[in-house]
């Protein structure tokens, strides 16, 4: 009994994000009644401001229905519910200014989680403070920020959602925030799968970097363009872009940035067909990686290490290299999905090469669970959901 009443209770962010939306389409809650009729469904008014208020859950068809009337996806919703575990993290009182500043330090450092608290906070303020110039551009900047930290954490919509609201706002973006904002589109739209929208964007951004003589930017766009290269069975081209960005990152002293370059780079020369080479790479950005401690880039090398013996069917290697992997990508209240997803795919992917069906029984229902919460269009995602629709399609 007590485990079902803790389910129909109810989340005062999710109320919260609704109510947003709502009111953005300036939406009544008897409109949205009417609109949930018209996409086929029956969410009555008062349903929608218990949901609104907290006290209850909608059950997944309403959420469905929700997302239909509001244009958002239904991973946005858990999204939303899962971001409760970081209000703790945000400061009870302190400047919004120098709360952005804070999170861009903590960004910095790998520490998205902390990074959204204290940019969510900043936000709440601002809405509080006075109608100025300087809040309204301060809140630009912060809600350009906290997509990026939304982003990191894998909440997708969500970024893309916040981005939306700024670049609506344009006037109160400086150059460098739209440019910024216009290449944070286009990492979004990369990971959904759309490689002709992401790399538009990331021209875009290169551009404007460029006429801003602004080299970090201008590396952050070419490294997103030589992602799209990559993706799209390019690796050799890739390779010249990533390697013009990691010496503009290396110029600007952001070590961050350039290691995790190098994990794209060593990635390719895999592709290539080149192992050795790509090991050697990988290795040397793992143990950067390592020593100036961000963990995220350390699970990639791992990964991407894995992926190599996986390639060259030593088993026991890859195995290895993606347990080392898995550690590292769940760490106190951040889980990097997608690393956890590439990891147990390969698992999943060696138990049938090895017919164990024990093991591979075991990596599938991992990659259900974990399929669940990651809006990335990884290769290894989209070669998951064909097996499984083609599993229903069978069935």
């Amino acid at each position: 009994m007590g485990s079902q009443q803790a389910n129909l209770k109810g989340s005062v962010r999710l109320g919260g994000y609704l109510r947003k939306l709502r009111s953005g389409y300036g939406y009544s809650l008897r409109r949205v009644e009417e609109r949930a009729k018209a996409e086929g469904g029956e969410i009555d008014n008062s349903q929608l401001s218990r949901y609104e208020k907290g006290i209850c859950y909608p059950s997944f068809d309403k959420l469905r229905i929700l997302a239909n009337v509001f244009n958002v996806s239904i991973q946005s919703f858990s999204d939303v519910v899962d971001l409760e575990s970081f209000e703790e993290l945000k400061p009870l009182a302190g400047d919004p200014s120098g709360m952005v500043d804070r999170g861009i330090e903590e960004t910095k450092a790998g520490n998205n989680g902390r990074a959204f608290a204290l940019f969510e906070r900043a936000v709440e303020m601002l809405l509080d403070a006075p109608a100025s110039i300087d809040r309204q551009k301060m809140m630009g900047r912060a809600k350009v920020n906290q997509a990026l930290a939304l982003h990191r954490l894998g909440k997708l919509s969500l970024a893309e959602q916040e981005l939306r609201g700024a670049l609506r706002d344009q006037e109160n973006l400086s150059p460098e925030l739209r440019a910024r904002s216009f290449l944070l589109l286009a990492n979004i739209h990369a990971d959904q799968g759309d490689g002709f929208l992401s790399e538009m964007e990331a021209e875009k951004a290169y551009e404007a970097a460029r006429d801003l003589e602004m080299d970090q930017l201008a590396a952050m766009a070419l490294h997103t363009l030589g992602r799209v290269l990559s993706d799209q069975g390019r690796p050799a081209h890739a390779i010249q872009r990533f390697r013009e960005s990691a010496r503009l990152y290396a110029a600007a002293g952001n070590t961050y940035e350039a290691i995790r370059v190098k994990t794209f780079i060593g990635s390719c020369y895999i592709e290539l067909g080149k192992s050795r080479e790509g090991v050697r790479l990988l290795r040397s950005a793992l143990d950067e990686a390592r020593g100036s401690s961000h963990r995220r880039l350390e699970a990639v090398a791992w990964s991407n290490i894995g992926d190599a013996y996986f390639r060259m069917k030593d088993w026991r290697r890859a195995r290895s290299c993606f347990r080392e992997s898995d550690a590292l990508a769940l760490y106190n209240n951040e889980k990097q999905t997608d690393v956890l997803f590439f990891n147990a795919f390969h698992e999943w992917r060696m138990a049938q090469e090895e017919d164990n069906p024990t093991r591979e029984k075991i990596a599938f229902g991992r990659l259900k669970a974990l399929r669940s919460s990651l809006e990335r269009r990884l290769p290894e995602v989209e070669v998951f959901d064909d097996f499984v629709e083609g599993g229903r399609r069978h069935a």
